[in-house]
């Protein structure tokens, strides 16, 4: 049997343009549930009533035990660092994502340095990633204790949680 990158060298490329507002998504209602807890300020797992394991951000199916979650929690907003990186200064020019320069859309300013992180807030066990900030990239470290930067005004969005800063 042999592999479909053997019998297809180069990518198949399809012109054209798409109408995105003829399409519609609709979230799940666990979503919808872990939305509504942040705009209260409260992040909201899923609890396993097998291995009682709660999972943040929430999902439908235990990963261990694979018996349905649908049980919640609520979980603190303080955490630990288990994981991180340190990005290297982004310049204007210099990155793409998503084929857009992050600097010349305004997301973030020249020269700034981003700490992508993984935190297990206390209460869950789980990791969750995000970002962290205000912090000096030589001041991170494995264990660092976080706490969540809420949005001013929580609109019921993904965006209500901002990233995390040190305590």
């Amino acid at each position: 049997m042999g592999f479909i990158k053997d019998e297809r060298p180069q990518t198949i490329c399809v012109e054209g343009t798409w109408s995105l507002s003829s399409y519609h998504y609709k979230g799940s209602k666990l979503l919808e549930q872990y939305v509504k807890g942040l705009k209260q300020k409260k992040l909201i797992g899923s609890f396993c009533p097998g291995c009682a394991k709660v999972i943040l951000p929430p999902r439908n199916l235990c990963g261990r035990c694979h018996r349905i979650m649908d049980g919640r929690k609520t979980v603190s907003d303080r955490g630990t660092i288990t994981c991180y990186t340190v990005s290297p200064a982004i310049t204007k020019g210099k990155l793409k994502v998503l084929g857009m320069d992050p600097v010349e859309t305004g997301l973030i300013k020249d020269g700034e340095i981003l700490i992508p992180v993984f935190v297990r807030f206390d209460g869950s066990d789980s990791n969750t990633d995000t970002i962290l900030l205000n912090a000096e990239p030589k001041a991170v470290h494995i264990g660092m204790r976080v706490k969540v930067i809420w949005a001013k005004e929580p609109q019921g969005a993904l965006s209500d949680f901002e990233g995390v800063e040190p305590i």
